[in-house]
């Protein structure tokens, strides 16, 4: 075992030791091999000296074998997950445009079809689960006016993925789901004049849109198979913690559990869509605010489970940063879940040191 300047390590040395950021994240465990790239992190995170230990040497024809191992089953995992996440998206769209259709016959004096929305949201539930990240990618061909119909689908999405974090018990998930999937459906009895309206809201017109709180629940509360929680939500998805919300200003100890879940998930999407009156902010921008709102508006518990959760999803994940370069996600300190450690053409950037950069959007 022997301490060794990073910038003098041999390849294929071995950590002796835990390397951890100076924040204390965990960055390599002890047996990791330091090749050039586990150096260039290193020296990313400012890390001088690391603990190693001698390794056997492999000859030359097992390391190019191993060499063309790794390429070709790396090759391979890369082309299974790009056929999923096409199939995963197609489902989606799918998804959002028969919640779109069940929406419409709603508007029109319908009965909440229970039934059916379970039927529609279920499969995207199953295969989405593991993969969130697809509520808040960019789609490129869906026109502002369809965040109505998108919204509560990555709502539900969303909320059923926290509640399985959460560790709230696997029969009540499919109600948190249908709580964020449903919290919108008051705007269905909203003037649409003032539903679509392009310009900025009058008073009134902004007092009776926030009425739609009111309506979800009195449209949600008589529907056979739903439990208690999914018309509070409806009703308290835009309360918050300290009572500055509406529609009653009630503090977090009189809110229901599922009204926190898909507000947190509510105001994610929210924030990271187009929309009629705003454009769509980078997911790393806004996982700061919910992290900044937590001290009075969200739950606290909520917030940083989601926030780690959905982090903990971004490894991989190519994205550009404020000053255009493209790179991608290969480690995040979960002490500094949105400043993590980007692979450039360039090299590395650790934006934990790079204070003035961030990450503009998730391409």
């Amino acid at each position: 075992m022997t301490v060794v300047p990073v910038k003098q390590i041999s390849s294929k040395a071995t950590l002796a030791k835990d390397v951890y950021t100076p924040l204390g994240g965990l960055l390599f465990t002890k047996g990791t091999v330091i090749e050039e790239k586990e150096r260039q992190f290193l020296e990313a995170f400012l890390i001088r000296e690391v603990e190693i230990e001698e390794s056997v040497e492999t000859g030359p024809s097992d390391k190019l074998n191993g060499t063309k191992g790794k390429r070709k089953a790396a090759a391979r995992e890369s082309g299974q997950s790009a056929a999923k996440q096409k199939d995963l998206e197609t489902l989606y769209q799918r998804t959002v445009k028969s919640f779109r259709k069940v929406l419409k016959n709603i508007e029109s004096g319908s009965p909440i079809p229970l039934l059916e929305i379970r039927e529609t949201i279920t499969p995207l539930l199953e295969k989405g689960k593991d993969h969130p990240e697809i509520t808040f990618k960019p789609q490129k061909t869906r026109a502002k006016e369809d965040y109505l119909y998108e919204h509560p689908v990555a709502v539900g999405l969303l909320s059923f993925v926290l509640a399985s974090w959460l560790g709230i018990p696997e029969k009540e998930r499919m109600q948190v789901a249908l709580a964020g999937t449903l919290l919108d459906v008051g705007k269905t009895r909203v003037d649409q004049r003032i539903l679509w309206k392009p310009d900025k809201l009058t008073a009134e017109e902004f007092a009776e849109m926030k009425r739609h709180t009111i309506y979800g629940y009195q449209l949600l509360r008589e529907v056979p198979g739903l439990n208690e929680g999914v018309a509070l939500a409806a009703l308290q998805h835009h309360e918050r913690e300290d009572g500055s919300g509406y529609p009653l200003g009630l503090p977090g100890h009189k809110l229901h559990r599922y009204s926190k879940i898909v507000a947190v998930a509510d105001v994610f999407h929210a924030m990271c869509s187009d929309r009629i009156h705003q454009q769509a902010a980078s997911p790393y921008l806004v996982v700061e605010q919910l992290l900044r709102d937590s001290f009075g508006k969200f739950d606290p518990k909520i917030v940083y489970t989601f926030v780690n959760g959905i982090i903990r999803l971004s490894i991989g994940t190519v994205v550009e940063l404020s000053d255009g370069r493209i790179g991608k996600i290969v480690f995040t300190d979960q002490n500094n879940p949105t400043r993590p450690l980007i692979e450039t053409n360039c090299g590395m950037v650790n934006l934990l040191n790079e204070k003035n950069l961030y990450i503009k959007q998730i391409l």
